[in-house]
């Protein structure tokens, strides 16, 4: 229990709530008085001044209706003396009918008629003698001439002695051809708006449709013609803008202001205004404002009144209410309150009463379920530590599988790469040009199920590596043709076996360098064709590629496209599943593991591309690969590397004596001199005693380990310190790390093949200054040459070697054409084409000159033109040449 001691600091102040509600209940019954006033006076204020506002317009419309209706009761009297016939009448029946209209209507001054010609008959005034046939020409007069057009003319008005207002008004009647002109006395509007009393000082004036003032109460002002057709009130009337509903609020002639409106009188065009001042206007606002302000005060005293007496009946019961709880809060629970007030303060009280029993009730109970709930919690806690620690080591046992498991895929990966190492490397050293048809056939069969083991291994381990995130991309400067119509003339072979046509269109976009992952791409390209080519029984296979430029970066742009078998809309996701093809049929039929399209997928991910299908069973099937590169820092070359500059001395380590001799092999035909150690130790040795530009290392040795060996080489402080690259499978992110550190930047992968190993071996030549150039008389890129006969075999080389003959007689005759006829764009076009063929053999001085004369051509002189058709027929024919020497005795030419 809490002393009571400890509750007098929370203890609250005497009399502050019955304040607060006296504050809060005056509050709100000011706020609700002051509100409804606000609203009151607003609402009056708004209806007083539309009901001024209203009855200023009646006034002004009324003022508007009787001027209308004089000048209109003039016009008809003047209409009935020109009525009269003329056979009915003489000039002195007219001039007595004008002089009695002058009597009956003392506002007009003036009659003339005139007839059909303008000409004056008679005219009769109060002001000049009269005139009887003057026949005055008067047809140019403005009153004539509006008569004739309108039958009505109201003219502009004027002061007649610079004291009276006066009003020219014409009319023709009906059919009759004479126009009666009546001078019209205005002075009748002057006592009109004199006459009208708007409140007690209020006024009303008249302008005319010029905006000028021409009856005011204040004659002065009228006689002096003030225009007002800038005021803003006057020009928007004149304009023909009706009055706000409201009246407008602004400042008179004399610089007061006041609540104005306004009438127009029709047939004129004048305006009758009327004009309230402000003071005047609102006065009974003010009072109104007054009253309530007062009452305001008077109910407002009342409501302090009454508050007072409600927060003493509220403020009574809550302090015994306070008294109360004070007491259970200090632990009092046999206390009750005795609050008799008959409203909910006594059923509040009579709730505190029954609190305090239940918690006398279950303050008995609350240390024994205290004790319960402690106990179940220590339970959950055991419990929860228990399943923490079988998930953390299901969690390890996980991890040592998964490792033990890219241990076991590399160990297998580097045991069957071995014996395919030798198998492959056998069968490329058998090809030496000396064998027979059939003795190719064979062979070529030999190589193409090695081929297609190497690929299903690959696809084991890259789907490993891919899944357990350790695939790295390897990026680098390469010509993006060369890539894509070297995946295209590799399958190409695969597509005609199989009766089917093979299409590949590069847009010119694609000519160009971009730095990205070749190999990871080149992966993707053949596995996207080889899959168009297998399921493909008939028709043919499209391959079209394309770059945009986006910024800092090409995208590429590769559709593949058959006419195969199709895929059902509802597979085009799945088939990029692991270990999952179209149906089971297909897999029987076609065969494979299902990992292709994954692979590529995945490669493409990590590419930041993207690969999509679109397929229909029976329609074949298009595959998109878009993929973003980079633009190449350098400029990559046209063709193969160069050739290395000198032979180098290479160090090969291997345990197994069938890849030693495969490896020593390959290394003799690239041109370079070999050295084998069987081991680790036999490696450093050598190293230590001999100087080397390049160690081939094997890193599953016994004894001493690749990386072991590495390490103790870097440790040699040799002069010179030849170039480390590793022979192996194990390619994962671990590797890496570990050859990295032992100095190892480049690996070759097993089983090793010719243009890998070239590759590795002499991209470090091109990057060291002694690399030698080609010379600029060199016909034929030799290494590029060779890459191709070893790729495509020599039956297809012997067949390109044929139609390059062919093409390049047809092309040459079309360069000579072109320039006699000096047709520049058939020139640029046949040299690029020649140039083209020549690239597909190595050709690389007719392919530059070719490109020379192409871009050159449209700015050629025709003795230009013909002078570089010899050139290029002189240069073909040495290539050609050249060409034919080195094929002819290819059977006597093996590799030594």
């Amino acid at each position: 229990m809490n002393d009571p001691g400890d509750q007098e600091p929370s203890r609250t102040p005497s009399g502050r709530l019955f304040r607060k509600y006296l504050y809060s209940i005056v509050a709100l019954a000011f706020a609700a008085l002051a509100i409804n006033t606000s609203f009151d006076v607003w609402f009056s204020y708004r209806e007083q001044k539309q009901l001024l506002a209203a009855t200023q317009r009646e006034q002004a419309a009324s003022a508007a209706i009787q001027i209308g209706q004089f000048i209109g009761q003039i016009e008809n009297q003047i209409r009935w003396l020109a009525r009269l016939p003329p056979e009915l009448s003489t000039h002195e029946d007219e001039r007595l009918n004008a002089i009695r209209l002058l009597r009956l209507s003392p506002a007009i001054a003036e009659i003339a008629q005139l007839n059909s010609e303008g000409r004056e008959q008679l005219r009769v005034s109060r002001r000049i003698a009269d005139k009887v046939g003057s026949n005055a020409d008067l047809s140019a007069s403005a009153a004539f001439r509006g008569a004739n057009d309108s039958r009505a003319y109201y003219g502009p008005v004027y002061f007649f002695g610079d004291t009276e207002p006066f009003m020219t008004l014409a009319t023709r009647a009906g059919r009759a051809p004479d126009v009666i002109v009546a001078e019209v006395n205005l002075r009748f509007i002057w006592d009109l708006v004199t006459g009208i009393r708007v409140g007690n000082t209020g006024k009303a004036y008249v302008v005319d449709r010029m905006g000028v003032l021409i009856a005011h109460p204040d004659l002065w002002r009228a006689l002096q013609r003030s225009d007002l057709s800038g005021h803003a009130d006057v020009r928007a009337a004149l304009d023909g803008i009706g009055p706000p509903s409201g009246g407008l609020v602004k400042e008179d002639l004399s610089g007061q202001r006041v609540l104005s409106t306004y009438a127009t009188v029709p047939s004129l065009g004048w305006l009758v205004f009327v004009e309230l001042p402000l003071t005047e206007a609102y006065a009974p606002i003010y009072a109104s404002i007054g009253r309530s302000t007062f009452l305001l005060v008077i109910l407002l005293a009342c409501a302090v009144l009454v508050s007072l007496i409600l927060s003493r009946r509220m403020t009574v019961p809550i302090q015994l209410l306070t008294q109360g709880a004070r007491r259970i809060g200090s632990g009092d629970l046999n206390s009750r309150l005795a609050i008799k007030t008959g409203d909910e303060l006594e059923a509040l009280g009579e709730q505190f009463n029954r609190m305090a029993a239940h918690l006398r009730e279950s303050y008995a109970t609350l240390e024994r379920k205290v004790i319960e709930r402690t106990s179940e919690l220590e339970k959950a806690r055991d419990h929860a530590l228990a399943e923490h620690d079988a998930a953390e080591r299901a969690r390890r046992a996980a991890v040592a599988a998964n490792e033990t498991k890219s241990r076991f895929l590399a160990v297998v990966s580097h045991e069957l790469r071995t014996p395919l190492n030798g198998v492959m490397g056998v069968l490329q050293l058998l090809d030496d040009g000396s064998l027979s048809e059939a003795q190719r056939r064979h062979l070529a069969t030999a190589a193409a199920s090695g081929e297609t083991l190497i690929a299903l291994v690959d696809a084991v381990l890259e789907y490993a590596r891919l899944e357990a995130s350790t695939e790295m991309l390897e990026t680098r400067d390469f010509r993006l043709d060369q890539l894509i119509e070297a995946a295209g003339d590799l399958m190409r072979p695969q597509a005609l076996d199989k009766g089917l046509s093979f299409d590949l269109a590069c847009d010119d976009t694609v000519d160009t360098a971009a730095h990205g992952d070749p190999v990871r791409l080149n992966r993707i390209l053949l596995n996207l064709i080889g899959n168009a080519i297998k399921f493909t029984p008939s028709g043919g296979i499209g391959v079209s590629a394309a770059t945009e430029r986006r910024g800092d970066h090409l995208l590429l742009c590769i559709i593949v496209r058959d006419t195969g078998i199709g895929i059902a809309p509802g597979l085009h996701e799945r088939i990029f599943e692991d270990f999952v093809q179209a149906d089971d049929s297909i897999a029987r039929r076609f065969g494979g593991t299902g990992l292709g399209l994954a692979i590529a997928r995945r490669l493409t991910r990590l590419m930041r591309g993207e690969l999509k299908v679109e397929s229909a069973p029976g329609a074949g099937s298009t595959f998109t690969l878009e993929v973003p590169l980079g633009l190449a820092g350098s400029s990559v070359a046209q063709g193969a590397l160069a050739p290395p500059s000198r032979q180098l001395r290479v160090l090969l380590v291997d345990d197994d004596p069938v890849n030693c001799e495969v490896g020593a092999a390959i290394l003799h035909r690239l041109g370079h001199h070999t050295t084998i150690a069987r081991n680790g130790a036999a490696a450093v040795e050598l190293a230590r005693d001999q100087a080397f530009d390049v160690i081939l290392m094997d890193l599953h040795m016994p004894d001493m380990d690749g990386v072991e060996a590495a390490f103790r080489i870097g440790e040699l402080g040799l002069a010179k310190m030849p170039r480390l690259i590793a022979v192996t499978a194990d390619v994962s992110g671990r590797a890496r790390d570990r050859l990295a550190g032992a100095g190892i930047a480049k690996v070759v992968s097993k089983p090793i093949l010719v243009n890998a190993l070239r590759e590795a071996i002499e991209d470090d030549l091109v990057a060291e200054p002694a690399a030698a150039q080609r010379p600029a008389t060199e016909l034929i890129d030799r290494p590029f040459l060779d890459d191709q006969r070893e790729l495509l075999g020599a039956a297809q080389i012997d067949k390109l070697h044929h139609l390059l003959q062919q093409t390049g007689e047809r092309l040459i005759h079309d360069i000579a054409d072109a320039a006699a006829a000096g047709d520049h764009k058939h020139l640029a076009r046949s040299a690029h084409q020649l140039g083209s063929a020549a690239s597909a053999l190595g050709l690389v001085r007719l392919f530059e000159r070719s490109r020379d004369v192409e871009l050159a051509a449209p700015a050629m002189s025709p003795a230009e033109l013909d002078s570089a058709a010899r050139e290029l027929a002189e240069i073909r024919q040495a290539s050609m040449q050249a060409l034919n020497d080195l094929l002819e005795p290819a059977g006597q030419q093996s590799v030594s």
